[in-house]
C-alpha cells in the first residue's frame, strides 16, 4: 500500500469552501496524511528535518492549496524555499525525493466559469520545474476554477474526485492523470 503526504497550505481555510470539502474527503483516508501548513507553522517557523522525514516517508506528495496571483500562499513557498534544500532535493547527493510521484491540487476563485476550466496549464511551468529539478514525476495538477460561484453540488464532485485520486494511488502505487 502506498503512502501519501498532502501539503495543506490556505491562510484562510475555515473560510473557504471548496478547501473545507476537500480536506472533508481527505480526513481519515487510509495512508494518507494531511498537513497543514499554516496551523503546524502560524509563525512561519518550518521545522526543516521534519518536513523533509515526512516527504521521505511518503510516496506521493500533493500540494493543495489556492492559487493566488498565479502563485501559491507564501507559507507555501517558504516551505519550498526552506525544505527543498540543495544536498536534499537536488544538486550533490540531493536525490532524496527521485521517484516520488506528485501533483498540483489547485483552486481558484475567479478566471472561468467552472464548467470551462480553461487553460490554467500556462501557469504551472515554476511549478513543474521544481518538482522535475527534485527528481520527482509531475502528474496532472487537478484544478478547479470559479469557485466563488460553484454549486455544492460542484464543489462536492471536485472533492470526490481529489480523493478518489489519493485512493486510487494508495491502491495500485499508480497516480491516473485524469
Amino acid at each position: 500500500m502506498r503512502k501519501t503526504l498532502v501539503l495543506f497550505a490556505h491562510p484562510f481555510s475555515k473560510q473557504s469552501r471548496v478547501n473545507r470539502a476537500i480536506m472533508e474527503q481527505l480526513r481519515d483516508l487510509k495512508n494518507v496524511y494531511v498537513h497543514d501548513l499554516y496551523e503546524t507553522y502560524p509563525y512561519f517557523h518550518i521545522q526543516v528535518q521534519k518536513e523533509q522525514e515526512l516527504l521521505m516517508a511518503h510516496d506521493l506528495v500533493v500540494w493543495q492549496h489556492p492559487f493566488y496571483w498565479f502563485s501559491m500562499p507564501p507559507l507555501m513557498k517558504l516551505w519550498c524555499d526552506e525544505v527543498l534544500r540543495r544536498g536534499f532535493a537536488y544538486g550533490p547527493g540531493g536525490d532524496k525525493l527521485h521517484g516520488k510521484d506528485f501533483f498540483l491540487s489547485i483552486t481558484t476563485g475567479g478566471w472561468t466559469d467552472p464548467n470551462a476550466p480553461g487553460n490554467v496549464d500556462e501557469f504551472f511551468p515554476p511549478y513543474r520545474k521544481t518538482i522535475e529539478l527534485c527528481g520527482m514525476k509531475w502528474h496532472k495538477p487537478l484544478v478547479m476554477t470559479g469557485t466563488g460561484k460553484a454549486t455544492e453540488e460542484q464543489i462536492l464532485l471536485h472533492a470526490e474526485n481529489v480523493r478518489q485520486r489519493m485512493v486510487d494511488y494508495c491502491a495500485t502505487g499508480v497516480c491516473k492523470d485524469v
